[in-house]
């Protein structure tokens, strides 16, 4: 064995111990599941008690409660079906895969550079990537409540004049809608019927959606709960309201696709130009060399720390275009 390790190239050891390590990760991984699938508490016959219904509400107004209400928050905004405990695993297996790829390449192809540190860079990029990708993917769960919204105020308006309390209608019409606009009438329903008043349970769930027509909806049914007045017909015309903002905010994304799209690949010219010098193997030769200077590794390094600032001024220029 160790004969045919010697006859093989670094790229090929270096295959061979990520295969390993990759293996070793997944069967502990499995086991893991195994154990906790085994060792799981079964969900009682009569539903949830009132313990555990106002546990999550209790809990994100406390200590660490509050990050990790934020935390799951931005994890469930990407609508890939992740929690908190998900993207967090999804960051360490970015930073994790992207640390044992740089080692990699570097034990493979450049011998000379010290491996640690540029996983321990790898470790830091990829969990970063990761994170940066969920926190661009943090609106689709805001447009879809926008989306969603209209129809949940006519239905929500139907089972009003059905004779429903709210906590029943909405709870109601949280089974025609779909998620994410589903958990946010369910658990309002929720802590309407545990108790809690009517206006800090609606600022509490528009906190959550951070939408600004959630907001209007909120402001709705907290002054018809305080003041009374036909809240089913204040519900049809905020809808129809609603409605007519989101086609407003269609055409506006549609005129400004271009500039968009612009920026995007403005940010990606620099990247894609230094993968390109990395495949060829005339230009491959000169980036070696070039990183093999100080200079170079020193003008790299703020060429990295311009191209994030850019990127970053980019995104800081479009924060708003979902707010309104």
């Amino acid at each position: 064995m160790p004969d045919l390790f010697r006859a093989l190239p670094n790229w090929g050891v270096a295959l061979v111990l990520f295969g390993t390590v990759a293996l070793l990760v997944f069967v502990l991984a499995a086991l893991v599941l195994a154990a906790g699938s085994v060792f799981a508490r079964t969900a009682s016959a009569d539903g949830p008690t009132l313990a555990e219904s106002a546990e999550p509400l209790l809990r994100s107004r406390r200590g660490f409660g509050r990050f990790d209400a934020r935390f799951n928050r931005l994890a469930e905004g990407t609508q890939l079906g992740l929690d908190g405990d998900g993207a967090a695993g999804w960051i360490l297996f970015g930073g994790a895969v992207f640390a044992a790829i740089l080692y990699l390449a570097t034990f493979a192809f450049v011998p000379f550079i010290d491996g640690l540190i540029i996983a321990g860079f790898g470790l830091l990029v990829g969990g970063l990537t990761v994170l940066v990708i969920l926190y661009l993917l943090r609106n689709r769960r805001r447009r879809a409540i926008q989306e969603q919204l209209p129809d949940g105020c006519f239905q929500l308006a139907r089972s009003l004049r059905s004779g429903l309390a709210l906590p029943s209608a909405l709870q109601e019409t949280s089974h025609y809608l779909p998620i994410p606009l589903s958990k946010l009438f369910a658990r309002l329903s929720a802590a309407l019927a545990l108790g809690e008043a009517t206006r800090p349970a609606l600022r509490r769930a528009a906190a959550d959606a951070d939408v600004t027509e959630f907001d209007l909806f909120a402001e709705v049914l907290a002054m018809a709960s305080e003041s009374g007045g036909n809240l089913p017909a204040m519900l049809d015309r905020l809808a129809a309201s609603i409605r007519d903002r989101n086609q407003y905010r269609g055409y506006f994304r549609s005129v400004t696709a271009l500039a968009r799209m612009g920026a995007i690949f403005l940010a990606l010219a620099a990247p894609i130009t230094l993968l390109l010098y990395a495949i060829f193997p005339e230009q491959r030769a000169l980036l070696v060399r070039f990183f093999m200077t100080s200079e170079g590794q020193m003008i790299f390094l703020a060429a990295v720390i311009l191209e994030v600032i850019g990127i970053l001024w980019i995104l800081w220029l479009l924060r708003r275009q979902d707010d309104y």
